[in-house]
This record gives structure tokens, sequence and C-alpha cells, in this order.
């Protein structure tokens, strides 16, 4: 055992999961009296996981990271071959959106149909909009009174690296 490295428990708490406690103490042999907790005496055989269940009550480690099932791999793997695809698609369709409207432009084109879309010129135009975070900022009780709560249902949200 190696006394130098000894920290107290809450250092131990906010460093480690439970888990990797358990292996630490377990690989160093250590007895909950060895951090300064509750000493067992001759009762310990210092791998008791009694002694360390009771000398740990209350005790709250950091959180383990949470990971998904290696069968979501094939599916993470799918997914994110199909988000490379969208995004080139996309980024070809933004493209040729843009094209058709310089023709439009162009020529005068308003509107332009077939049996398969419609596709309508909509001109350059100005809007005015609230500035709600100025507005929450500067008058605080206007912006309580005519805020309004909406319901969002849960989703995820995906960015391909190298996105900005």
């Amino acid at each position: 055992m190696n006394k130098l490295k000894l920290k107290s428990i809450k250092q131990y708490a906010k460093i480690m999961t439970r888990s990797e406690f358990d292996q630490f103490t377990e690989d160093d042999e250590l007895c909950p009296s060895h951090i300064k907790l509750k000493d067992f005496g001759n009762d310990c055989n210092h791998l008791c996981d009694v002694c360390w269940n009771d000398a740990l009550t209350g005790i709250e480690f950091k959180a383990a990271e949470l990971t998904l099932p290696n069968e979501s791999l094939l599916i993470l793997n799918q997914l994110g071959e199909l988000e490379v695809q969208a995004k080139t698609i996309k980024d070809q369709q933004e493209q040729l959106k843009l094209d058709l409207l310089d023709a439009m432009e162009t020529h005068g084109i308003k509107k332009w149909d077939n049996d398969i879309m419609t596709i309508t010129y909509v001109a350059a135009t100005t809007s005015s909009r609230i500035d709600s975070a100025k507005l929450k900022k500067e008058k605080p009780e206007l912006f309580e009174t005519y805020s309004k709560t909406s319901d969002i249902k849960s989703s995820i949200r995906i960015k391909l690296k190298g996105d900005k």
C-alpha cells in the first residue's frame, strides 16, 4: 500500500465513480481506516465489502458516464453514413436553389410549375422582429407579461464534424 497517494474520501468521490473506487481499494488492499473512515478493527479483512458499504454510507461518488449498448453501434454507423449523405444532398440542393433563383431573377420568372412541383419566386424584403434578449434585459416585467410558454417534444440533434 502506498500511503503517499492516499486522499480523503471526499477527494476520491470527486474524481472516481463508486466502481472505480472499489477497484482502487481492492487493488491496494485498503481498509476504511486507511482513509480515516470507520475502523472495523480485527473484524476487517481489508477486502470486506460489508465494511466498505457501511463506511461509505451517504458518500456521493462521481456519476458514471452513460454509454449506449454495443448493439447501438450498427445503428450509429448507419445513421452517421446517412447524415453525411444527407448533408451532401442538402448542399447540392441549396446550390441548385441558388442557381434557379438567379435564373428566375435574370429572366423575370415569378412562378414555374409542372406535374412534380411548383416553384414561386419570393422577392427580398425586410421584416421587423422583437429583440427578446434585449427586451428581457431592459424591460423584464414587460417581457414577462408578453411571454408565453410552449411545450417542445423531445428530439435529438446531430451535427456533422466540420459544420459551422
